[in-house]
């Protein structure tokens, strides 16, 4: 078995017998990954022309886009994909009048001829390019620069609205209506205020303490860690008793809890696939996980998670 087969089989659990199919079969998990079309494993095409049957590793369509790529796991042999094998597939291109593009997979890079080769597809009397690509397993230099580990520092401050200090403040109007509770000779009066509700001057309901604080506290004073401030309630009015008092504001001290906490998202993938443009750039890193969500149907068509 190949390194790619030991990495197919370490993901499913299972891998092919032939050898190459394992690598075919990945191979299409990155036509989908970029071009999120229709793309289907170990397909067969007659020839327009010829009359012969095309074996096609990955057949993918996208639209009007439709392209036959060929994939090539040479790690046992430990060789580049060269230019014969780009020749093969640049010479079934004119016999397949639907097919638009080539493109070719390989797990161990190319030779410069067949790159060369490649490049200059464009020109050739069928006028269908061929995109080639390196997809093989990363290694920490593809992996330099790149981010393993995202740390977020999380900091919450958590309101204790039920040891909150509550002070209502009176307009004169208020204080004034507020002395026709203390009875004759008496110099106080004692009333335990329940305050929930604010009210217009003639007693409808116009505010909740809810909906007041629905908006947060105010700026919390990292020393007291409490916040302090005051809510301006022009023409509210609470029921002090009896009497619906005329309120200037509603003063408040509402401590806070505060909690630190890490976390940390970290690629803990045990097998990453690297894939490559033509030019050697980094198009996508492919995880184990995202690998392991895919399958094909008895036809070979893929199935994405």
């Amino acid at each position: 078995m190949s390194p790619i087969d030991e990495m197919f089989k370490e993901i499913f659990g299972e891998a092919p017998n032939k050898a190459g199919t394992a690598y075919e079969m990945l191979a299409c998990i990155a036509e989908h990954l970029m071009s999120q079309g229709d793309v289907k494993h170990d397909d067969k095409i007659r020839g327009a022309f010829s009359n012969s049957l095309y074996q096609i590793d990955v057949l993918s369509e996208d639209g009007s886009d439709k392209s036959m790529g060929e994939a090539k796991d040479y790690t046992i042999q430990n060789k580049k994909v060269g230019r014969g094998d780009m020749q093969k597939l640049v010479g079934a291109l004119p016999d397949l009048p639907d097919i638009n593009k080539g493109k070719f997979f390989s797990a161990t890079g190319y030779t410069d001829p067949a790159k060369k080769y490649a490049a200059a597809s464009e020109n050739f009397p069928s006028g269908k390019p061929i995109d080639i690509f390196e997809f093989r397993p990363s290694t920490e230099r593809d992996e330099e620069g790149t981010i393993q580990t995202i740390v977020i520092h999380m900091h919450f401050i958590i309101p204790h609205p039920q040891q909150a200090k509550w002070k209502p403040h009176l307009t004169e109007a208020g204080i004034e209506a507020c002395k026709a509770l203390v009875a004759e000779g008496e110099s106080e009066y004692q009333y335990s205020l329940n305050l929930e509700k604010f009210y217009d001057c003639s007693g409808n309901e116009i505010l909740s303490v809810q909906e007041l604080t629905s908006q947060n506290y105010g700026e919390v004073n990292s020393d007291t860690k409490s916040a302090h401030g005051s809510f301006v309630l022009k023409d509210h009015y609470i029921y002090i008793d009896s009497v619906l008092a005329e309120l200037k504001g509603l003063e408040y001290e509402v401590p806070h809890a505060e909690v630190h906490e890490t976390m940390e998202i970290t690629d803990n993938s045990k097998c990453r696939f690297v894939l490559k443009d033509s030019s050697g750039e980094i198009i996508r890193f492919i995880t184990d996980g995202q690998i392991k969500g895919y399958g094909f149907d008895a036809n070979g068509n893929i199935f994405a998670p």
